[in-house]
Order: C-alpha cells, then sequence, then structure tokens
C-alpha cells in the first residue's frame, strides 16, 4: 500500500506540482494593488499627500512627510467597507454585497526640534494600516453550452497514465500519494475519476468527459474571500534650513487571504450520464513582506510645494494551504443512478515561494493657500510587468515570469484632492484614476474613485470624517485551465472612516 504520514505530506504536498491555485499573474496583481486607505483625511482628498505631509497615512505616501509636523501627534482611524459585485455570465446576470468593519489606521509622530541648527526638525513615527481589505464576495450564473467541471479535470488528466491511479487503496492515503509524488494535476484527475466525472476508455486509452453539454448545463459559480494585506512602516525623516525635508521608510507586510471557490454543475441533457458535479476548493495564504522608500518635500515658497519619492520593489515569502473536493450523481452502466463524493482529509501545503511586485516612483505639488485651503496632485507609476516570482522548480518559476511579463505592464496613476477651511472646519474632496496592471483591458479595467470628507479642531484634537466611492471592472476567470469561461464583473466599494487624532 502507498502509505505517506501527514508530516511528510505537509513537507511535499505540490513542492512537485505545476503551478496551483494561488501563484498566478492574478496574485501577484493582487498584493501589488493598493486600495485608497487610510486616515480620514487622508481619503477625504484621494490620498494626494505627496507633496503635502502632516498627516499620519500620509507617511505611508511619502516618508518625508513626518517632518512637516509641527507637533507630536497620535491617532486612529475606524471604517465600514461595503462592496457590491454585479456579475454577468452566459446570460445570466446576479448581485452580491457584503460589508465589513476595520480598525482602519493607527500611528503616531515624535517631533524634536533644534532651531540653532540647520537641521533644525527631526522626527520618528510609526503608522500602520489596511492596505487592501480581501472581504469581499461574487456569486455568477448561467448556462454553459460549451463545457463543464467535467472538462477541468478532464484537462488535468491529459498526459497522465492511468497506471498512476490505485482505486484499491484508501482514498485520502491515495490523494496525498499522488500530490507528494506527481502534483496537483495528478491530484485533480484522480478526483475526476473516482467521482466519474471523467472515465477511462482502456479501448482506446484515452479520458472521456461523461457529461453531455448539447442541452446546456445550468452552471453557478460562488467565489468568496476574506483577510488583509497590512501595512506597517516604521519612519525617519529631517528638515534641512526650513525648506527641505528627507524621510526613509521601513515596510513591513503581513498578508492573511482566505478564498472559498465552489462551482456548481446541472446538465440539462437527460442523456446525459453525468447529471450533477460539485466541486469545492478552501485556499489560505499568508506571509510576510518588505520594501523600503525615501522620499523628498521641498517648499519652493510659503504657497507653492513639490514631492518625490522612490517606493522599492516589495519582497514576499509566502505559503498556501488548502482543501478541495468533488461530489457528482451520475448513471451507471445498469441504468441506476448514483452519488460519487471524494472529499480528501488532507491539507495540502505549497511552498514558501516568493514574490517580488513592482516598486514605483511619484511626483507630487501642493499649492497652500495659507489657512484657506490647499490644492493637491500626485502622479505615479508601477511597473507591474517587473514582478517576479520564485517557485520551487526552475520550469515552474520560468513559465510563470514570462506570462507575468507578457500579460503585465506599466500602469500610471493620478490623484488630486484640495481641502477648504472655514475656521475650525475643514471641508474635503478628491479623485483618484489608476490604469489597468493589464495589457489587455479586457481582464481588468483601469480603476477611479471620488471621496468626501469633513474634520473640525478642538483645542488639541481633531475629528475627521471621510466617505469614498470606486469602481472596478474585470474578467473573472473561473479555472485555468478546462473550464475557462470569465464572468463580467462590475465591482463598486464604498468606504465610511472616522478618525481621531491629538496633538501632544
Amino acid at each position: 500500500m502507498k502509505k505517506i504520514t501527514l508530516l511528510t505530506l505537509i513537507f511535499c504536498t505540490l513542492l512537485s506540482s505545476s503551478i496551483v491555485l494561488s501563484q498566478s499573474v492574478d496574485e501577484v496583481v493582487r498584493y501589488a494593488s493598493e486600495q485608497l486607505n487610510g486616515s480620514a483625511r487622508f481619503q477625504a482628498m484621494g490620498g494626494a499627500f505627496g507633496a503635502l505631509g502632516g498627516d499620519l497615512s500620509s507617511i505611508s505616501n511619502n516618508p518625508a512627510g513626518s517632518s512637516v509636523f509641527a507637533l507630536n501627534e497620535a491617532g486612529a482611524s475606524i471604517g465600514i467597507q461595503s462592496f457590491s459585485t454585479d456579475a454577468n455570465y452566459l446570460g445570466g446576470s446576479s448581485n452580491v454585497e457584503k460589508s465589513s468593519f476595520d480598525i482602519n489606521q493607527a500611528g503616531f509622530v515624535l517631533v524634536l526640534t533644534n532651531p540653532a541648527s540647520k537641521w533644525d526638525k527631526v522626527a520618528f513615527g510609526f503608522n500602520t494600516q489596511t492596505v487592501n481589505n480581501f472581504d469581499k464576495s461574487l456569486f455568477a450564473k448561467g448556462i454553459n453550452y460549451n463545457r463543464g467541471l467535467e472538462d477541468y479535470f478532464l484537462q488535468n488528466a491529459s498526459g497522465i497514465s492511468f497506471d498512476t491511479f490505485d482505486f484499491n487503496n484508501n482514498t485520502d492515503d491515495e490523494y496525498a500519494f499522488l500530490g507528494s509524488r506527481h502534483g496537483y494535476a495528478t491530484q485533480q484527475a484522480y478526483m475526476g475519476l473516482y467521482s466519474y466525472a471523467i472515465t477511462y476508455d482502456d479501448v482506446n486509452d484515452m479520458y472521456i468527459a461523461d457529461g453531455l453539454v448539447n442541452q446546456g448545463i445550468d452552471q453557478t459559480h460562488e467565489y468568496n474571500t476574506s483577510g488583509k494585506q497590512q501595512l506597517y512602516t516604521l519612519n525617519f525623516s529631517g528638515r534641512y534650513m526650513k525648506q527641505l525635508s528627507l524621510g526613509f521608510n521601513l515596510n513591513i507586510y503581513a498578508i492573511d487571504y482566505a478564498a472559498y471557490k465552489a462551482t456548481s454543475d446541472n446538465y440539462l441533457d437527460e442523456a446525459s450520464s453525468l447529471s450533477q458535479a460539485f466541486f469545492q476548493q478552501d485556499l489560505n495564504t499568508f506571509g510576510t513582506g518588505v520594501s523600503f522608500q525615501f522620499g523628498a518635500i521641498f517648499k519652493a515658497t510659503d504657497m507653492l510645494r513639490f514631492g518625490a519619492n522612490y517606493t522599492s520593489p516589495t519582497y514576499y515569502e509566502l505559503e498556501d494551504e488548502y482543501t478541495e473536493g468533488l461530489e457528482t450523481y451520475f448513471v451507471d452502466s445498469t441504468g441506476a443512478s448514483q452519488r460519487a463524493a471524494i472529499y480528501p482529509n488532507i491539507v495540502n501545503l505549497n511552498g514558501p515561494y516568493k514574490i517580488k511586485t513592482a516598486g514605483k516612483i511619484q511626483g507630487s505639488a501642493a499649492l497652500v493657500l495659507g489657512k484657506k485651503g490647499i490644492l493637491s496632485v500626485d502622479y505615479g507609476k508601477k511597473n507591474y510587468g517587473s514582478s517576479t516570482v520564485t517557485l520551487p522548480y526552475a520550469d515552474d518559476t520560468n513559465a510563470l515570469n514570462s506570462d507575468i511579463n507578457s500579460t503585465l505592464d506599466d500602469a500610471t496613476y493620478l490623484r488630486v484632492g484640495g481641502e477648504g477651511r472655514i475656521g475650525d472646519l475643514s471641508l474635503r474632496a478628491g479623485y483618484w484614476h489608476e490604469q489597468s496592471p493589464y495589457k489587455n483591458k479586457a481582464i481588468m479595467d483601469d480603476f477611479s474613485g471620488f471621496s468626501l470628507g469633513m474634520g473640525i479642531r478642538f483645542g488639541s484634537g481633531s475629528l475627521d470624517l471621510a466617505y469614498t466611492k470606486s469602481t472596478q471592472e474585470y474578467a473573472q476567470q473561473l479555472y485555468y485551465t478546462g473550464l475557462t469561461d470569465s464572468a463580467s464583473i462590475n465591482e463598486n466599494t464604498g468606504q465610511v472612516v472616522l478618525t481621531y487624532n491629538v496633538r501632544f
């Protein structure tokens, strides 16, 4: 009997597989992109703080911004984020809404002054904020006249000898053995064969899909994600001659990502031996990343300021855990209805593997109208195509990196923000637009949004409120092989953020 211990499985399963659930171009984009998050003032002005500073979230934008603070300051933000996804798939449409609560941001800045020195001010800061909130859901449904789940398993079985499989072995043991010895695709083929989603024709030495699509397949697809990508920033900056501020950040990222993916097929052709199929996968990805930033803010006049900063690529080390299961209803050779199910009691581990995401450069300008208001602009660029992934095997690494380079491109972004002041009351608005990182805009379109907000100062404290709204259109591909149809997604994101700051 081909037995394998759980300990061995944990070390080996999927190390020998080719690109599996999470290692894809989409994963690189997921961790390289950044939602507009942070303090309420930062969000209300569209994140356009590269030439301004003086806000705790601005530190993560331009590290020189901490030496703009006049006093020590600490603050925190809470937010409620809502997601609405409209999906169109093969003639069917659906909508899902989801909301979540988050401690959006928290941090402090300590300022030291020395009027007798040319370096008249230095500042030390710490800020943490949510970069990406993954708490989303989508649901797609439609009638598929071309392919079903059996095509996913059929494609994975391509090129694999039927002699590889031992159906007399315990299913958990066999599934574990195949994963550790042959990899992910062989596991999928085994599940498809075990559940009769596909069968083997020994006469012609070929695998056969058992489902018929002549009358169509009533197909539903559910995709739920949760978790977040958190940024921790350690900051230092100094001001020279009251005009030039220079700063440095050490950024540490923490990723906790979970995804539940399920597809259900109901075969409408009564002649189909396969009548129903349900396939689910649960993925958890976790790890850390590190990057650094350099930035400068130059006060050209009392009204005009310029900023520039560079953010290095972020270097991540990640691991995956996933489980899966398949259930089918079919008609056997005697004409009797049967049910088959395989839910391996196995946690597959993949990794550690490495991702290097794109760095960025940014230029900024701001017009400061004394105590009356502010107008600020940031413009930057990321080279997503320069991202790389390092997998356990060189062939897999080279194939994926070639795919990244051919699929992704440079992406520029523009952020504009304004603030008007009436005594202790401030009114704010912002707009941002970011190009799609994909060369093919049908995969993901450009991203844009707007924001509104207000703030009030009282004594040593301040209270700020912001509302943001953004939209994104993209194609959600069901699977990377076999069942490769895509749903067209329109995603709308809204957020309300409240921030309290105190100066001391």
